[in-house]
């Protein structure tokens, strides 16, 4: 690590550090990591401390890393990057990921998670990212949403400095074209009492927000990122939610699935498997579930096997396939919990623990949508859906679980 540049920024960069010692005194090793002031994620108050929702996740992880402590420095990101690159930084945050950024440091797990939408005077029902790029788009200045549109391969801008700047400015249409959070869109049109009428709104993605680590410094801590992210998953500060558009189309989806749910190639295995697992005591279950997880860790797949060359299980793969990646996963249980049919190998047999089949066999719930959950391993949103299985004459006699690629189901502007 070098010396800190002597310049105007290290009275900044001294000053809001008093607090990162006092919470994480422990650790051994001091990042120095730059920032920009970037509302409503991080702010500067007027004694130079930075605040708000990113400074706590991000305190948050280090709180975690006994090893570890950080100060953060404010710059324009543009010096920043300069700054990182020279050596001066070890990283920066919050950012969006990048090309540029990915040439010399690592991006992290997120730390926080956006809902953009893209918002025009056209109509863009089907239209891509590559047809608009001719197009001249509002953004805000310093603003994520303008440093990912520049990633993207964007450079027709028309800028403004604030948030209500930038929706009179798209309202009274100065630019036919709008990229910005939905929950930040929403908010200022109802403040300014604006009129949404004849405006497209698009789906773009979840996008994330996270730690940048330089190379250099990976090199020298290999076991950074990996320990980082393990306490990133505890610490976001926002998940990404399901808004009422989200829960809409989500719910669309149920329509063909409960079309499915009346096929005798589902109620058929499932009528005969509530007879045979009748007799299954508690014991049997907990038995055949933990060979389950020790094939799963094993993978010497003689139950799975089985499972999988099931003509429902066949059936379920195949129509996993043809969703174009809206399922990840769709499997059937019995009335008692047991896996009965599956498109792919799942963690454990049984699922009476879980509350998908609380939700539906116990509750009686029509339909059950969970939240959205961020998947480190696969960096997708996901989310699930539980239907009931009924017999010809109402009763109920299983559950479908379907797991969801919300992005994929939302069909995202890309």
């Amino acid at each position: 690590m070098r010396l800190f540049p002597k310049s105007s920024y290290l009275l900044t960069f001294a000053v809001m550090c008093w607090s990162c010692q006092s919470v994480m005194a422990r650790a051994e090793l001091t990042l120095q990591l730059g920032t920009d002031v970037m509302p409503p994620y991080m702010y500067q108050s007027e004694n130079m401390v930075l605040h708000g929702g990113a400074k706590r996740t991000l305190d948050c992880v280090f709180e975690q890393l006994p090893d570890y402590q950080y100060q953060a420095g404010i710059a324009p990101w543009p010096r920043i990057f300069r700054m990182a690159y020279q050596g001066d930084f070890d990283g920066w945050f919050l950012y969006v990921q990048n090309d540029n950024s990915d040439d010399f440091a690592t991006l992290s797990d997120p730390l926080l998670l956006e809902s953009w939408y893209w918002y025009s005077l056209d109509d863009i029902s089907d239209v891509t990212l590559e047809d608009l790029k001719d197009e001249t788009v509002l953004v805000m200045n310093g603003t994520y949403q303008a440093i990912w549109l520049q990633s993207q391969g964007f450079n027709k801008f028309f800028r403004v400095p604030s948030t209500d700047s930038l929706v009179r400015a798209f309202l009274a249409g100065r630019a036919q074209h709008l990229l910005v959070s939905e929950s930040v869109f929403n908010e200022a049109v109802a403040r300014l009492k604006g009129e949404v009428q004849g405006i497209s709104q698009r789906f773009v993605g979840f996008i994330p927000l996270g730690l940048y680590i330089t190379n250099d410094f990976s090199d020298d801590h290999p076991n950074f990122m990996a320990v980082f992210n393990a306490a990133a998953s505890d610490c976001r500060s926002e998940q990404a939610v399901l808004t009422a558009d989200h829960q809409q189309a989500l719910s669309d989806l149920i329509g063909p699935m409960t079309q499915w749910l009346a096929s005798d190639w589902i109620r058929e295995p499932l009528l005969i498997a509530n007879v045979r697992n009748d007799t299954l005591t508690v014991g049997d279950i907990a038995l055949i579930d933990q060979q389950w997880i020790d094939e799963v860790r094993t993978g010497n797949f003689e139950l799975i096997g089985q499972m999988l060359r099931r003509d429902l299980s066949v059936r379920l793969a195949l129509i996993r396939r043809e969703s174009r990646g809206v399922f990840s996963e769709l499997f059937i249980t019995d009335i008692y919990g047991t896996t009965i049919g599956t498109s792919n190998i799942t963690s454990d047999w049984y699922q009476g623990d879980e509350g998908a089949f609380n939700a539906i066999m116990i509750e009686h719930q029509k339909s059950q949508i969970a939240p959205i959950t961020y998947d480190e391993s696969t960096r997708q949103y996901l989310s699930q859906v539980a239907l009931p299985i009924r017999d010809e004459a109402g009763l109920l006699i299983g559950m479908l679980v379907a797991g969801v690629n919300v992005e994929n189901a939302l069909r995202g502007l890309r």
